[in-house]
């Protein structure tokens, strides 16, 4: 049976000068074997939304923890009813991720930090030669944020069972849009050992602890 496997990518931060409120650029792969099968998952989440009075809504997870965007008049129970669907659609379905963190602090130029990103990725790769290997066919879900990480993706990705996706809109995939979840939580939780969560993110979960064990332990346990 042909093996393919799914990578869906996000990113956050920039490759600009450094900025203490943006101390950490991060890309985050999320991979999908697609021999496991999740369309009922998906139909159920899709589902559980529309029942809450979200059809078809895409998540972005930053702008819902800081009430932003589309999310500006949303109470907080509305807010948390979404999270809480695509936790609970995380918990049901299989997947593993990487995130991969470059401190700008320390790497402050273009150049610098995307050859930091591509050593990261490229050990990663190494180290799980066998894995990435095992599938006769890659596809790459980004959408092209950041022109240096598409040329690093490039660059690693260049086997000819790699496909990247023409078109992505994460408004299209599930899987993108918790992939961007998981990139807000691996912020959130480095800015936590740091003891610099913003006011919004402690309101909105009631406590970094609170944080930790309801929402970033049970995301955690899909790492690669």
């Amino acid at each position: 049976m042909i093996k393919y496997l799914s990578i869906f990518i996000d990113e956050s931060g920039d490759f600009g000068k450094y900025d203490r409120n943006a101390p950490f650029y991060m890309v985050t792969m999320l991979f999908h074997d697609q021999s496991q099968n999740i369309a009922e998952e998906i139909t159920g989440l899709d589902e559980g939304l529309a029942a809450r009075g979200f059809p078809k809504h895409c998540l972005h997870t930053g702008p819902l923890i800081r009430r932003e965007d589309q999310y500006k008049y949303w109470d907080i129970d509305l807010r948390k009813n979404i999270l809480n669907a695509f936790m609970a659609f995380a918990s049901k379905i299989n997947f593993r991720y990487r995130t991969f963190t470059v401190a700008k602090e320390k790497d402050g130029d273009p150049t610098k930090i995307s050859n930091a990103l591509a050593v990261s990725i490229l050990g990663f790769l190494k180290e799980n030669f066998s894995y990435f290997n095992s599938f006769d066919q890659i596809y790459i879900y980004y959408d092209n944020g950041q022109k240096q990480v598409s040329g690093v993706l490039a660059k690693l990705f260049s086997d000819s069972k790699v496909q990247f996706k023409q078109k992505v809109s994460p408004s299209f995939y599930k899987l993108f849009q918790l992939c961007d979840l998981i990139t807000t939580f691996e912020l959130i939780n480095l800015k936590r050992q740091r003891g610099e969560n913003s006011s919004s993110e402690k309101m909105f979960f009631g406590s970094m602890r609170k944080f930790t064990k309801n929402y970033y332990e049970r995301i955690s346990k899909k790492k690669f």
